[in-house]
């Protein structure tokens, strides 16, 4: 495929979507990243759209749609997050039952899901902007939980102290969740405290969790202590993380799937 060819597919995706990875790109060019991180460089530099770190954005605000928050706002790990989505629909199978969490990683998890062909999945969740992305599939059943609803960077969320008298009679093979700061000695961290009644009923009422971390939420500390390191026993990220975690993982012999 030749340049202008393949710069007519980028423009065309973003004038709809707004955002695009360069792994979703060479999904739909064939061409390799390297290609494809020059392509965008050209275009960038041509001010037909923004290039970002692992992908592109347009220059024109566009409507909200699933995954992608209102005015586009600039998301420097969103081809990490994208893999560590990818990374975590290989833990899930037909029916499941599954909790699924708010942020941009577990939309984006929501969206595999509903492209994954898996049957008489059941999703429980908070997350409005993914709930969207599944909603139509006939193979997937889905709860959405009630609550006021809080908006967050790249997603809508109900949550508050009734939400969790919903689940008190619910029990998951596995839950999917992220969290806004890891450090080694202050722990899992959030910023909306009202999370931490859901998150604490999850993971004792569940056969599994999975942990979904960007290496962006390493070495960071926000508003609301939510657990020790040890207590999640499944973590899902990159590679490049500061190895400090990779030990203290590896010590206390809890799995960790990089991308």
């Amino acid at each position: 495929m030749l340049a202008p060819e393949r710069q007519k597919i980028i423009l065309k995706h973003l004038a709809s979507s707004g955002i695009i990875t360069t792994k979703q790109l060479s999904q739909l060019t064939g061409a390799s990243l390297a290609t494809l991180r020059r392509d965008l460089n050209l275009m960038d530099s041509q001010g037909l759209l923004k290039k970002t770190h692992g992908g592109a954005q347009s220059l024109q605000a566009q409507p909200a749609r699933p995954g992608v928050s209102p005015g586009l706002e600039y998301d420097p790990f969103l081809e990490y997050k994208d893999a560590i989505a990818q990374k975590a629909l290989e833990f899930i199978d037909s029916n499941d039952i599954i909790f699924v969490g708010a942020g941009m990683t577990c939309n984006l998890l929501c969206r595999y899901l509903n492209e994954s062909g898996l049957e008489n999945l059941t999703i429980v969740t908070t997350n409005i902007t993914g709930i969207i992305e599944v909603a139509q599939n006939p193979g997937i059943s889905t709860l959405l939980l009630g609550g006021s609803v809080h908006a967050g960077v790249n997603h809508l969320e109900t949550l508050d102290e009734y939400t969790i008298q919903t689940l008190e009679k619910l029990y998951f093979n596995k839950v999917f969740i992220t969290v806004d700061g890891i450090d080694l000695n202050y722990g899992y961290s959030i910023i909306n405290r009202a999370q931490l009644p859901l998150y604490n009923y999850l993971i004792q009422n569940s056969l599994q969790v999975y942990l979904l971390a960007n290496e962006g939420k390493f070495n960071k500390r926000t508003f609301t202590h939510f657990s020790s390191l040890h207590e999640i026993p499944n973590i899902i990220t990159n590679s490049c993380i500061d190895p400090r975690y990779l030990h203290y993982y590896q010590d206390h012999k809890i799995p960790v799937f990089t991308v």
